[in-house]
C-alpha cells in the first residue's frame, strides 16, 4: 500500500470518526446508528496504521493490489448497510401506513359519534 493510499485512508478515517462523534455530541444522530460508523473508521484507522493486516489480507484472499481489496471491503460494507436501512424504511413504511390507517379509522368514529349527539 503506498505512503499517500495510507495517508488518505488515515486522514478520511480520522475526519469522519470525527465528525461522527460532532453528530452525537449535538444529537443529530442516534448511537444505535452512529456505531456502525464508529467501528467503520476504526477499522479503516488500523489498516492505515498497519497496513501489514492488509497485506496479509491480501496475500491470503488472493488479491493483486491491497487497494483493491480495501475498495472491496469498503463497497461490501456500504452495500450492507444500505441494505438494512432498507429495512428499517421498509418496517417504518409499515408502521406509518398502520398509523394512518389506525387514525381515520379513529376520526370516523368519532365524527360518527359527533353525528349522533
Amino acid at each position: 500500500m503506498s505512503y499517500y493510499l495510507r495517508t488518505v485512508l488515515l486522514a478520511a478515517s480520522v475526519l469522519s470518526l470525527l465528525y461522527v462523534l460532532s453528530k452525537i455530541r449535538k444529537a443529530q444522530i442516534r448511537l444505535e446508528d452512529s456505531l456502525f460508523w464508529i467501528f467503520l473508521s476504526v477499522i479503516f484507522v488500523v489498516m492505515g496504521a498497519f497496513p501489514q493486516v492488509v497485506y496479509a489480507l491480501t496475500r491470503l484472499i488472493g488479491f493483486q493490489a491491497p487497494v483493491n481489496l480495501i475498495f472491496l471491503m469498503m463497497i461490501f460494507i456500504l452495500l450492507i448497510k444500505v441494505f438494512l436501512s432498507s429495512i428499517k424504511i421498509s418496517q417504518l413504511e409499515n408502521k406509518l401506513d398502520t398509523l394512518v390507517q389506525e387514525l381515520a379509522v379513529a376520526e370516523n368514529l368519532r365524527e360518527a359519534e359527533e353525528k349522533e349527539k
